[in-house]
């Protein structure tokens, strides 16, 4: 595991990178121009590359350097999804490609309407380190079906999967088509303030703000997959076991640094006991008497992010919190034990920021009008999470809250399917991706009309008052 993973250094200069784009908007007409059978052909030979067992195990490889990801993990959460992505696009390139004809008017007789989506051009991918190969890959194969171009620059904090996805790509597209920039923030600072067609951007809400206001700058659109405080809400019922093994899982597979983990938990004041208690047994049934043991725990990225989570921990601890389980920080390590936090109050760092890691706040209510008051009095999440068989409840929670995703019963899968629109609202993103919404967000959305008969010579003028007369009656059709 890299003791320090900002160590990639940046590759291009600026010159060289304002070239760059130079040379990707210059073939970016070209691209346009291919057909479905063209651009799906790059499709397949990304899933050739992929599907080489020596490739596998060397992304398996580098995600362990990086961060000690599971295999389990990375198989799943990284190749696995990029792989469906592919596979999903494939098969539904060429219908997303074809015209959409829209419907006509009474006014408009003679008219023909349709949607022609055309590339928005040169695209810049920019992703985090979290899933840093799942979370730069998929949004590249939406922009490669869209017939993009693109500047790709991965996160500096997982340099070993940056430099296996830099030879990939290197061995798979030209530069003037798709080109991995390696470097650190102010690398990828730059290049937002470049006038790209559009970014995509995967990230904490207040680095969204200022790629936001950069490409403001050149109005260039943008895709902002953010995160925040995502909510899980625990409701009566429930078979207690069976539920928190499912939570526990989803706030500690990737060590909890998952935009979409649930950051914290609302469980009835009258079961929480017992519901915690099942919490802490499911995390021994996980990972064992002694999790920084376990092979199936992955690690904190770097220095700096150990350091701000240990920060929340101990202001909670400060403040009053009860550790019901874990605790134990090793820096050398850079592991942090599955932490279960009670008596929790709102004025809490751990309940103002994005935890990000496996530190999991409890927080009782009484009443649902009270789980939703607290969920409201947060920014909207990008996933919200209910545990229920009761369907009042979950309509109740799904009508009075707002998240960018809402899954019943189950963790995570918003951010795997290719077939489900994947994205926040406002504080945790704008944009949607995945599937159709995907193609679409690398593509712009051309209104074409043609004249097929008729005309509006009867309008011209001079406006006479037989003109003024037919308008009349005209206008009322309208």
């Amino acid at each position: 595991m890299s003791k320090n993973p900002p160590s990639t250094t940046a590759s291009h200069t600026e010159a060289q990178l304002r070239s760059l784009l130079h040379l990707q908007r210059n073939f970016a007409p070209a691209l346009s121009a291919q057909t479905a059978a063209q651009r799906k052909a790059k499709l397949d030979r990304m899933e050739a590359w992929l599907n080489k067992k020596e490739n596998v195990r060397g992304l398996v490889a580098a995600l362990q350097a990086d961060f000690k990801k599971p295999e389990v993990e990375t198989l799943t959460s990284e190749l696995g999804v990029v792989l469906s992505h592919l596979r999903h696009v494939r098969s539904n390139l060429k219908k997303w490609m074809e015209p959409k004809k829209l419907p006509g008017a009474l006014a408009l007789t003679g008219i023909t309407s349709y949607l022609y989506l055309e590339p928005k051009g040169s695209a810049l991918i920019i992703a985090p380190w979290n899933y840093p190969f799942n979370l730069t890959l998929v949004p590249l194969v939406y922009a490669i079906a869209a017939g993009c171009t693109a500047v790709v620059k991965p996160s500096e904090m997982s340099p070993a999967t940056t430099d296996f996805m830099r030879r990939m790509l290197d061995e798979l597209f030209e530069e003037k088509e798709v080109k991995v920039v390696t470097g650190e923030g102010d690398t990828a600072a730059f290049l937002t303030t470049l006038p790209f067609d559009h970014i995509f951007f995967t990230g904490s809400p207040a680095i969204g703000k200022k790629v936001m206001a950069a490409a403001a700058k050149n109005l260039t659109s943008v895709t902002l997959e953010l995160g925040g405080k995502s909510p899980a809400v625990i409701d009566r019922g429930v078979n207690q076991r069976k539920s928190a093994e499912n939570t526990a899982w989803g706030k500690f597979f990737n060590a909890g640094q998952t935009c979409i983990a649930p950051d914290y938990v609302l469980v009835p004041e009258d079961m929480a006991d017992s519901y915690v208690g099942e919490l802490a047994a499911s995390i021994t049934r996980f990972y064992g008497e002694d999790p920084q043991q376990s092979d199936s725990l992955a690690r904190v990225i770097t220095d700096r992010h150990f350091q701000r989570i240990k920060a929340l921990f101990d202001d909670a601890v400060a403040k009053g919190a009860t550790v019901v389980c874990g605790g134990q920080f090793n820096a050398a390590d850079r592991y942090i034990a599955p932490t279960i936090l009670t008596d929790v109050t709102e004025e809490m760092d751990i309940m103002t920021e994005e935890i990000f890691g496996p530190l999991w706040p409890v927080v009782t209510y009484q009443d649902l009008d009270e789980a939703v008051a607290i969920i409201n009095r947060r920014p909207k999440p990008l996933s919200f999470y209910i545990q229920s068989n009761n369907r009042q409840t979950i309509n109740k929670l799904k009508r009075e809250t707002s998240s960018g995703g809402l899954l019943v019963n189950e963790y995570l899968l918003g951010g795997g399917s290719p077939t489900v629109p994947f994205g926040g609202v406002n504080n945790s993103g704008i944009g949607k991706s995945f599937g159709y919404h995907g193609f679409v967000e690398f593509s712009n959305e051309r209104a074409v009309m043609e004249r097929k008969f008729l005309d509006l010579s009867v309008a011209y003028p001079p406006y006479t008052d037989k003109v003024v007369g037919l308008v009349r009656r005209i206008y009322g059709w309208l």
